[in-house]
């Protein structure tokens, strides 16, 4: 018998459906690493711009530390600190991505 866990709305998944949402977020999370490693690299080791070498680095950085913060949450078991941090670390993926985008822009000519 399938065990089932409520979710966030106070709804029921079962477990296939649980796998399934788990398994697509490491696949996401497996894309948007070797894109964003990619970019990382090609920006550290590519560019003669030293603020695009160092957004390099520090997008390398976080990218590493939230695979390693997603790693941990599998080996144990999910624990809430871990788990926040992961979204936290996502969060601060996502602004080191904007700064990049902010960084290769001109200025605007309002």
């Amino acid at each position: 018998m399938a065990r089932n866990r409520e979710n966030f709305e106070g709804g029921v998944l079962d477990n296939t459906a649980r796998m399934t949402i788990h398994f697509v977020h490491r696949l996401g999370a497996l894309i948007t690493f070797l894109f964003v490693g990619w970019l990382a690299l090609k920006l550290i080791f590519g560019s003669e711009v030293a603020v695009l070498k160092k957004l390099g680095r520090v997008i390398l950085f976080v990218l590493v530390l939230q695979v390693s913060l997603g790693i941990a949450n599998v080996l144990l078991s999910l624990p809430l600190f871990v788990a926040v941090a992961h979204n936290g670390v996502g969060a601060l993926l996502l602004l080191t991505m904007v700064t990049l985008n902010h960084a290769v822009r001109p200025p605007s000519q309002i």
